[in-house]
């Protein structure tokens, strides 16, 4: 059992009390996304993920621009969700026939993310054993533009979240982190 707490702000509050207050509030703060369920994981076997999107994502086949080949681009398959203006994806670029040193695959793909505005968060990141880096950056409207990038078998993937100042989304910012940390990858 706890025992109360003496001399402190808490005084007369079990810890037991204190742990239900905390718990309390980080379900109240839990996105909107696990209010009305988890959003449905949508497996892509061929590009060796899945993800949960708030619905059925587009998948589309696009050219990648990059430095890092003669011909000036790779291909690039994304895979989107527009919920209420906020676009959820996750874009693959193919380097396969390039092969590019890791890390100067990963710095061009947030040179170009940071070229849409100011930079407001740099970290590095992590999904498995593969090493990334995970930016933010707001333009002049009030987008940010929320982007993990990582170089795994030959690939750019980027997790990235389009999130507009004004926007319809029902669950709002948290389904930025709630996106990218519902990202696996596939065996």
């Amino acid at each position: 059992m706890f025992r109360r707490i003496h001399g402190c702000p808490y005084q007369g509050h079990t810890m037991r009390s204190i742990a239900t207050k905390v718990a309390l509030a980080l379900l109240i703060a839990t996105p909107a996304a696990a209010e009305g369920g988890i959003w449905p994981e949508y497996s892509f076997p061929e590009a060796g993920f899945a993800a949960q999107y708030p619905g059925k994502p587009q998948v589309e086949e696009r050219s990648y621009k990059t430095a890092l080949t003669p011909a000036g681009s790779v291909k690039e398959r994304v895979y989107s969700y527009n919920s209420g203006g906020v676009v959820y994806m996750v874009a693959i670029a193919d380097f396969a026939a390039v092969k590019p040193i890791e890390n100067r695959a990963i710095d061009e793909a947030a040179r170009t993310v940071t070229s849409k505005g100011m930079l407001t968060h740099d970290v590095s990141a992590r999904i498995d054993w593969h090493y990334g880096r995970e930016i933010r950056v707001e333009d002049g409207s009030g987008t940010s533009y929320t982007d993990a990038i990582f170089y795994i078998d030959n690939k750019v993937y980027q997790i990235a979240v389009v999130f507009p100042l004004a926007n319809t989304d029902p669950v709002g910012s948290a389904g930025i982190h709630f996106f990218q940390q519902a990202f696996r990858l596939l065996p």
